[in-house]
């Protein structure tokens, strides 16, 4: 309120300025009216004081009004202002800050009934601006809050930011909170239409309540992080609710991220490498994957270690110690390239670039020897600075390589803006290659895109003769997989040079 209070004040000065005027006018008339009884002077006097009386008025009139007008204007102003602090611009629903501001309250005062709290995320977002632009993902927001709304009738509805939005409800349980939760799912399943295409969205939701634990703000978010987390990892398209064993997962996160620590610290961990053949067998790659020989439990499977490290800065040190390591056991591979995966999380700092140019300046490798994996999802969410993270990479001498293709939702209009040369396909659809007319469809559009913009496919998840045989009739340029050779330490995989482990007249067939 301070703009309304400023003008309240200025305007105050000024009725008070005009109200001593008006009676300083009438006070003169007044005196000279009293003292003097000649006519003509008496009448010219009180002519004069009658004119500064009326001019006085005429000023305390038209005061009146303009402080009334400003006020008014300054009300519409503060009102406007505090709407757009507290109402999203584009959803209409509570801002980030008056929606945490709610909530905050509501805890305070809710002591002995529950507080839910539901935080959503829409899925792959990103996907649908870049698809559609981003007019229809503000329309895809709108479409949200308006199914949230419906859903939970009589809640507040916050966006949190970006496609991140939040829902707080009073006085209800959890159980009713997950009912509504699923028909706000379904709700949001159903096709919308927007400037002629019919656009389905998936959310993923994660709710928590503060019953039974007088759970702050802090507390109370955390519990719904986790479940929207857990959401997110088993598939999207869910609600999950908050659980006590989210909790003692998060301990044994903290647990290993302290040991992952020390591991590299220690130099406890394994760089194993996996051939990449040509059609006769030969090896032109090697694929660098990092391996966790704990002392106390044994090989830690790097599914369960790397999520951990890309909650952290961890990601960062792990991926400088596989690329250094990468650089010294290159000269063991003459004439093959070393590939190793970059995380989604490392490239969405320059730092990454800034790392890899010092390593190599440091151990006197070359770029053109290394191939940078990034994953399909890496692809797909990649942002404007991510690209362009790629695309110094690539000047400097790096090969980038896209991993899993086939998992997610990258599709072949990905193939003309990323700065790719490799594309690996997932092994999902090599091994079904005898079966599936789709992958067989896939796998051979696959390879003449790549024929036709000069990008190496590679098969991956090769197991068996056939799988090989069939990835190369349907026109794959390179195999990768376990028929080939398992990851395998360094010197086991230097020994596989010139070809690499299997049937060499398979390999060459």
């Amino acid at each position: 309120m301070g703009l309304t209070a400023a003008i309240q004040r200025q305007s105050r000065r000024s009725y008070r300025l005009s109200q001593l005027s008006l009676f300083g006018a009438i006070t003169a008339s007044g005196a000279i009216l009293l003292s003097d009884h000649t006519a003509a002077p008496v009448t010219m006097s009180a002519l004069l004081s009658m004119t500064a009386i009326a001019g006085s008025m005429f000023t305390l009139h038209h005061a009146r009004r303009g402080i009334y007008q400003r006020l008014q204007e300054a009300g519409s102003a503060e009102a406007e202002r505090q709407r757009l602090l507290q109402s999203d611009a584009v959803t209409g629903a509570m801002t980030r800050r008056h929606f945490l501001e709610t909530l905050e309250i509501a805890l305070k005062r809710a002591t002995k009934t529950p507080t839910s709290l539901l935080l959503i995320d829409i899925d792959y977002f990103k996907q649908l601006n870049d698809s559609l632009g981003h007019a229809a993902g503000d329309a895809a927001l709108v479409h949200t809050v308006a199914c949230l709304r419906q859903a939970f009738p009589d809640c507040a509805v916050g966006r949190l930011g970006g496609d991140e939005f939040a829902v707080f409800v009073n006085d209800r349980s959890l159980a009713w909170c997950e009912e509504q939760a699923r028909k706000f799912l379904a709700l949001i399943s159903r096709p919308f239409r927007y400037s002629g295409f019919d656009i389905s969205l998936s959310v993923s939701v994660g709710a928590a309540s503060s019953v039974d634990r007088q759970l702050d703000m802090a507390g109370l978010s955390q519990n719904a992080d986790l479940a929207l987390y857990a959401s997110k990892t088993s598939g999207r398209g869910r609600v999950t609710l908050f659980d006590e064993v989210m909790l003692s997962e998060r301990r044994h996160v903290r647990y290993l991220e302290r040991e992952l620590r020390a591991a590299l610290y220690l130099d406890h961990l394994e760089l194993h490498y996996q051939p990449v053949v040509d059609t006769h067998g030969v090896a032109r790659a090697m694929e660098g994957l990092v391996r966790w020989r704990h002392p106390v439990r044994g090989l830690i499977p790097p599914g369960e270690f790397i999520p951990v490290a890309e909650t952290s800065t961890l990601i960062d040190q792990l991926g400088e110690w596989v690329f250094r390591r990468a650089c010294r056991d290159l000269p063991r591979f003459d004439g093959c390239r070393i590939s190793i995966n970059i995380s989604g999380e490392q490239l969405k700092r320059d730092s990454v670039v800034a790392m890899m140019e010092r390593v190599l300046r440091e151990t006197g490798s070359a770029a053109a020897d290394f191939v940078i994996e990034i994953t399909e999802t890496v692809a797909t969410e990649a942002t404007d600075d991510v690209v362009n993270r790629l695309d110094r990479l690539r000047a400097l001498g790096f090969r980038i390589a896209l991993d899993d293709f086939g998992t997610g939702h990258c599709g072949f209009n990905y193939l003309k803006t990323l700065p790719i040369d490799a594309i690996k396909i997932d092994r999902s659809y090599i091994c079904n290659l005898g079966s599936d007319r789709v992958a067989q469809v896939l796998v051979s559009a696959l390879a003449e895109v790549g024929r036709l913009r000069g990008i190496t496919i590679v098969a991956e998840g090769v197991e068996t003769a056939q799988d090989l045989q069939l990835a190369k009739a349907a026109g794959c340029d390179r195999f990768q997989g376990f028929f080939i050779s398992r990851p395998v330490p360094l010197a086991a995989a230097a020994a596989t040079l010139p070809a690499a482990k299997g049937d060499p007249q398979a390999l060459s067939a």
